[in-house]
């Protein structure tokens, strides 16, 4: 049995790591204003606390690799409106320009060597604090994507479109659930189970712990027990 056939909902056992079926799931909620207007605070806060990380960052970026430091990209967000992403660029430059748009793989050979880095410990993520800032993001949703490929998963995966009734996330259930080479249709059970539960500040909380426990060790709760 695969990682992702192992941590399909079915047989995940979300009680044991998000307590779902305890009274505290659902004990403290957070609407969606509050939650927008904390995003954005702890996204200001957080920029002011790594500024000396993001800058070594960018410093290495730009002495190991030819190209900018940022990378952006247009991504579809809430009521399926487009914005530009900000990331730390991980791939060389004009990565795409001979094969078009290409979804990322886990040995993409198009990373550089210091973004294989960046995009494990998703340091690489960090810039979208900017995102967050701007109101186009927040901390925890499902993660945006390409429009080209957002039109094709609308009409090919069920309940896709839900995706677009919430602002994505710089992490997600799906992101921490699943390993980094997970498709589309196994994400959506994921991004639909957060969808309908979002509210739940204890599951915020511990979607927030587990993400920091993901970029501690460089894997998912899948790649773990693979």
């Amino acid at each position: 049995m695969s990682a992702t056939e192992f941590f399909s909902l079915t047989n995940f056992n979300i009680t044991g790591y998000f307590y779902t079926n305890t009274p505290l799931f659902n004990a403290v909620k957070v609407e969606d204003r509050c939650s927008g207007a904390i995003s954005r605070v702890l996204a200001l806060i957080m920029l002011i606390i790594f500024s000396p990380l993001l800058l070594t960052v960018a410093a290495v970026i730009k002495l190991s690799s030819n190209g900018s430091v940022f990378y952006k990209q247009v991504r579809v967000g809430k009521d399926g409106k487009e914005f530009e992403i900000i990331k730390f660029r991980t791939m060389f430059t004009d990565a795409e320009a001979k094969t078009g748009a290409v979804l990322a793989t886990k040995d993409d050979v198009r990373v550089t060597k210091v973004g294989k880095l960046l995009r494990k410990s998703h340091i690489d993520e960090l810039p979208q604090l900017l995102n967050v800032l701007r109101g186009e993001m927040v901390f925890i949703g499902p993660r945006p994507e390409r429009p080209v490929f957002v039109n094709d998963y609308d009409e090919s995966i069920p309940n896709y479109t839900k995706r677009k009734l919430v602002k994505p996330g710089i992490t997600g259930f799906a992101q921490i659930c699943l390993p980094y080479d997970a498709v589309a249709k196994e994400k959506i059970v994921y991004d639909s189970f957060y969808i309908d539960n979002k509210e739940s500040l204890l599951f915020n909380v511990m979607i927030c712990y587990y993400t920091v426990k993901k970029m501690v060790f460089f894997k998912s709760f899948a790649e773990l027990s693979a």
